[in-house]
């Protein structure tokens, strides 16, 4: 199984992600969006500073002489220290610090620029990429998921699994993603030059790519074989669902007797959508159950089926090794209901939920808060979830075994 670090990067997504999640890449993960405004550090470091001693004496909360203990060694070493550094910087480095402290893997801090982007990335907005969704793979390395349709890298070369190399001459080799992804985005009508390295016959090679501004969908559909819709779902965006119901309303009176939802390479995205997508299909039952901490205490919430639109039609869903978060919640949510059949290879295994924040200054962080739990009260973090007939893809093959499958089943299921 490949285990990766996701950035939709439409250009470069960028990823995500995201969230429950968002992929946002992010994606990748599955990420709830809080947007909360938290005070500057200067005011933080102010009223730690200040004190009431009508109210308290000469103590101090505990916790405001922490703070101000932060802020004395920000101001001495900005001031002091050998190697020179700026309060920004130190407190950048300060935030990363208690970040790191989680041992949280999907823990991150987003430049302002970056948060914006991943803002942009979750409702299909995408200014200033090229039009690839890349991930941190086992060896850390960039390496290509999908190229979007309709984007500048559609018309190009690269494939999935291929390595970004170089970004305009200059090695990546151990950069973040994030990194990555900020080198790659730039204005529109600008280019970027990429070195990419092909495992497949060990080629390298390079594309100068002009940035672009473009839609990101978050689904395609259509009538194949004269009466299946098949869908192919890209991320979890806000109201994609919504938008796939008024789709699939059409392709049923078009005479569509059965549904293919194909969330290969589907990093993962909103919760809300997620729920959404699975309510159109269920009429009762759990769909996700989501146990973590918020404003200091434990928290659970359950998220419940309401009356389902698509409850009779036929249902088969594919995945594989790239199916992460939102899009394996889906499957699992589909498969523990009996409403779908599962199709493909195991997915990625991501069963953990992120909190996005906006910090004051219009930069970002996210944390992981929640494990998530299918109905059958699986968590699938770290094993993913085994389709209920297992078909392997080989990258050497000119058809898709694993779609040609799920054409094969659905027309049993239609019969």
């Amino acid at each position: 199984m490949k285990k990766f670090k996701a950035l939709k990067i439409t250009g470069v997504i960028i990823g995500v992600i995201l969230i429950f999640t968002a992929g946002f890449w992010l994606g990748l993960d599955f990420t709830y969006k809080f947007n909360i405004n938290l005070p500057k550090f200067d005011q933080i470091f102010s009223k730690a500073g200040s004190g009431d001693s009508s109210s308290t004496g000469n103590s101090k909360n505990e916790s405001e002489l922490s703070v101000k203990a932060l802020e004395q060694t920000i101001d001495s070493v900005s001031k002091e220290a050998l190697t020179p550094k700026t309060k920004e910087e130190l407190v950048v480095a300060a935030i990363n610090g208690i970040l790191d402290s989680l041992g949280d893997k999907h823990s991150e801090y987003f430049t302002r620029n970056q948060y914006t982007k991943i803002m942009e990335s979750y409702q299909g907005i995408m200014s200033g990429g090229i039009g690839v969704v890349v991930t941190m793979n086992d060896n850390k390395e960039a390496e290509v998921v999908k190229v979007i349709k309709g984007s500048p890298s559609s018309k190009l070369d690269i494939k999935q699994g291929d390595l970004i190399k170089k970004v305009d001459g200059a090695d990546i080799s151990g950069l973040s993603l994030e990194e990555v992804v900020s080198k790659i985005k730039g204005p529109v009508d600008t280019e970027v030059n990429l070195t990419f390295f092909r495992p497949e016959g060990k080629k390298t090679f390079d594309l100068k790519i002009k940035r672009g501004t473009f839609a990101v969908p978050n689904f395609d559909a259509e009538i194949i074989e004269g009466n299946i819709a098949y869908v192919q779902y890209y991320d979890f965006q806000e109201g994609g669902a919504q938008q796939l119901e008024k789709e699939l309303d059409g392709l049923i009176a078009q005479g569509a007797k059965g549904i293919i939802l194909d969330l290969r390479d589907n990093l993962g995205g909103v919760l809300d959508d997620a729920v959404y997508l699975c309510d159109l299909f269920l009429d009762n039952g759990t769909i996700v159950t989501v146990k973590g901490r918020n404003n200091g205490k434990d928290s659970f919430e359950e998220f419940k089926a309401k009356e389902g639109k698509y409850l009779d039609i036929p249902l088969v869903v594919l995945i594989n090794g790239y199916s992460a978060s939102a899009s394996e919640l889906t499957a699992g949510a589909l498969r523990d209901s009996k409403r779908a059949l599962l199709i493909g290879e195991k997915s990625y295994g991501k069963g953990t939920v992120q909190a996005l924040h906006i910090l004051s200054d219009g930069s970002g962080i996210k944390f992981t808060t929640a494990k998530y739990f299918l109905p059958s009260g699986e968590s699938i973090d770290g094993t993913g979830i085994i389709p209920d007939i297992t078909v392997k893809l080989d990258a050497q093959s000119k058809s898709d075994v694993q779609k040609e499958r799920a054409i094969e089943e659905i027309k049993k299921l239609i019969k």
